[in-house]
């Protein structure tokens, strides 16, 4: 049996689209700060964008006069991005997101149901509690889709082909040991990426007032590293779930 060869061009590199991408957020807005850019380029490649969103993101207001109707507002800016992603958006709702069987029951069946070929989470030293606890909780879903059967896993196994833990302004890669990471070339998504939490997120603007600025910054210095304008950094995981794709 012979095995096909392929040679590249020396200044292309193709990019293998997976037909599915779910991403896990801790709260609205996560999805497109840390990975809003690499989101946009493989949806327009062709690829299911799936976004998981843990809480609804109560505590996300400046103002006490702001919180009796900050779910509101969170849920009109979630149906906006919906639609500016043309993405499906999973609203898991918890109040807090306390490490527990059921979260990591409910989190294992959506990863079979929905067989993403690649998963985009938090890292799980994220300095903030719930990003890491999501972290946690997804690692752990992983593990039960390609390793067993517990939590009705019969005949419904899934390896991903690629997981990946993304760059937040909680956990900057700069700070974790050891770090190695892909980054993807978002020159031609940066500015929609701005421009939409700008527009979307109004609620989060006074918030998380220098986060789009960390966002800029980082975007620039991801790019620098692969001689693009923008980018965006992901961190694989490979401990039960084998590299096939390769973000670019």
């Amino acid at each position: 049996m012979f095995e096909h060869s392929y040679f590249i061009c020396e200044e292309e590199i193709p990019i293998i689209v997976p037909k599915r991408i779910m991403v896990f957020a801790g709260h609205p807005d996560d999805e497109l700060i840390s990975c809003g850019g690499t989101l946009l380029k493989y949806q327009k490649l062709g690829s299911e964008i799936i976004i998981v969103i843990a809480t609804f993101g109560l505590g996300g207001y400046a103002k006490e006069k702001h919180k009796d109707n900050i779910a509101e507002r969170r849920e009109k800016e979630l149906e906006l991005v919906k639609k500016v992603l043309k993405s499906d958006i999973i609203e898991l709702g918890y109040s807090d997101l306390q490490i527990e069987r059921e979260k990591i029951s409910q989190i294992t069946n959506l990863i079979r149901d929905y067989k993403p070929q690649v998963i985009l989470l938090p890292h799980y030293s994220d300095f903030h509690r719930v990003h890491r606890n999501l972290s946690l909780i997804t690692r752990e879903a992983i593990y039960h889709c390609t390793t067993g059967k517990a939590y009705g896993g019969h005949l419904r196994s899934w390896v991903p082909h690629g997981a990946y833990y993304y760059e937040s302004p909680s956990c900057k890669f700069e700070y974790i040991q050891g770090s190695v990471f892909v980054i993807v070339n978002i020159e031609d998504y940066w500015e929609k990426k701005k421009d939409i939490f700008n527009q979307i997120y109004t609620s989060q603007k006074e918030v998380l007032e220098r986060v789009i600025d960390w966002a800029e910054d980082t975007a620039i210095l991801r790019g620098n590293e692969i001689n693009a304008a923008f980018g965006e950094a992901f961190m694989p995981e490979t401990t039960y779930t084998p590299l096939k794709i390769l973000l670019q």
